[in-house]
């Protein structure tokens, strides 16, 4: 038998296939040539109908879809810029005047940051929130990393602020400005190949008028692109939507058609029943940001529609959201966050599982990017965009059920290298393309800077001696 030459052939593994029938091989490989996967099976059938230049030996360690994180802000080194505890509408004041300082810089700095902590949890494909006014500066931080991802136009918005609300000189919320950029970073997709393509996203929570949604909405069609906000974070936005549009913002966006399977919202912690048929009709998806909601005490844990939806076939995928508010930018995380709040909500075990974390963080999060065909399973011609985990820790013994084990023990402190492309772009505890402590402190540089530009100190509950 001719053996077929590839590039690379991982074996020896306990390999997560996430295909539609949810395969997980025991002793399993995947060839890699260039960017694609072009086998996937047995360690001893790859290795006999294959040879390979070069070889990664798993030893028995779980090998899965990068994940994919689906609504992510680009401001990791604002973390710790304000108290836990303090109340929501100071801390967002706190984020908009930051947003509102940031030169180009100070956004490739964090953008960097951002991009290797989620590799570091293994994450390999994000969608921006449409929150850094330089597009252009995410996604060089990304390629320079070797991650993919998704980056639309900065705070496209056009109604009037609330009061007590930080207006952003940098971002005017006015409706010729919004238009003039919208759509601007879709000239990233002319490139099939490119590591970072763009979406269309407004900021969402009642700040675009109809004719912006409608506006957006059009040219996501057009250009068969991801049209994405936040939408209906709690009750206090989802009743001011509700008091302006007359009816629940749902509803609303349903009866002047901006939604559809290309549509995905994040947040959507305060949905009515109306509204969930609403989203399951117009086959959109949703990012439900679990940490943030509990961070921030939405009451999401208690009464949110996301675990309702995802029983309804309404495409749930998972998200880190803030630097504040996530704890940390890691799906992994997030999922087992997810878990553990529904399952508390219902006071059933069976409620939500371990495999629905893994459905949420690869498959669901491919589809709510538009990316199902090209990512967030390990099958033949699927881009290689791969997480390979170490068994050398406590907490992965005995290994008697690896996915048990990667969900609810492992977490991230069991990723031992990720690939984006075929390509290592992270391993033993580093990022390949580029030193991490350059990355470090370039954030560092940042953060005093921003920090003496807002006149902001430290707030301790307790003492700081020094």
């Amino acid at each position: 038998m001719t053996r077929k030459d590839v590039d690379t052939l991982i074996k020896n593994a306990f390999v997560i296939t996430m295909n539609p029938r949810r395969e997980m091989i025991e002793r399993g490989a995947v060839a890699i040539t260039g960017t694609r996967i072009v086998a996937v099976g047995p360690t001893d059938e790859l290795m006999r109908s294959h040879s390979a230049r070069h070889q990664i030996d798993a030893q028995g360690g779980i090998v899965h879809p990068g994940f994919i994180d689906t609504h992510v802000h680009f401001m990791n080194a604002a973390r710790g810029a304000f108290p836990d505890t303090m109340d929501l509408s100071t801390s967002m004041n706190i984020y908009r005047q930051w947003w509102d300082g940031v030169d180009d810089e100070d956004e490739y700095a964090s953008s960097l940051l951002n991009c290797i902590e989620m590799l570091s949890n293994g994450t390999t494909c994000f969608l921006e929130a449409g929150t850094v006014h330089n597009p252009h500066a995410a996604a060089e931080a990304a390629e320079r990393v070797g991650m993919r991802g998704f980056v639309g136009d900065p705070f496209l918005w056009d109604m009037p602020a609330a009061p007590g609300v930080h207006v952003m000189s940098r971002a005017p919320r006015a409706l010729d400005r919004s238009l003039s950029l919208l759509g601007s970073q879709l000239k990233r997709n002319s490139k099939p190949d490119g590591l970072v393509r763009g979406c269309v996203v407004l900021f969402g929570l009642g700040s675009a008028s109809d004719e912006l949604v409608r506006t957006a909405k059009r040219i996501a069609d057009e250009n068969n692109a991801i049209f994405s906000q936040h939408q209906s974070f709690g009750p206090n936005d989802a009743a001011a939507d509700e008091r302006r549009l007359g009816k629940r913002a749902l509803c609303h966006f349903a009866d002047i058609d901006v939604l559809g399977h290309n549509c995905t919202f994040s947040h959507m912690n305060d949905l009515s029943g109306d509204e969930m048929a609403m989203v399951r009709q117009a086959g959109m998806s949703v990012a439900w940001c679990p940490g943030t909601a509990m961070t921030l005490a939405t009451g999401a844990t208690v009464k949110g529609p996301h675990l309702h939806m995802h029983r309804d076939g309404v495409n749930t995928a998972l998200a880190s959201d803030g630097a504040n508010s996530a704890c940390r930018y890691d799906i992994g995380l997030q999922g087992l966050l997810a878990l553990l709040a529904s399952r508390e909500r219902t006071q059933k075990r069976d409620s939500f599982s371990a495999e629905d974390v893994m459905e949420l963080a690869t498959v669901n999060g491919a589809r709510a990017l538009g990316m199902a065909h090209e990512i967030g399973s390990l099958e033949v011609g699927k881009r290689a965009d791969i997480v390979i985990r170490s068994t050398d820790l406590p907490e992965a013994q005995p290994g008697v059920d690896p996915l048990q084990t990667l969900v609810y023990c492992c977490g991230s402190k069991s990723v031992a290298s990720v690939l984006v492309n075929g390509e290592t772009v992270w391993s033993a505890g580093r990022p390949r393309r580029i030193e991490a402590a350059q990355i470090y402190e370039l954030a560092r540089k940042s953060t005093d800077r921003m920090w003496t530009k807002l006149g902001l100190s430290r707030q301790s509950r307790w003492p700081i001696v020094q």
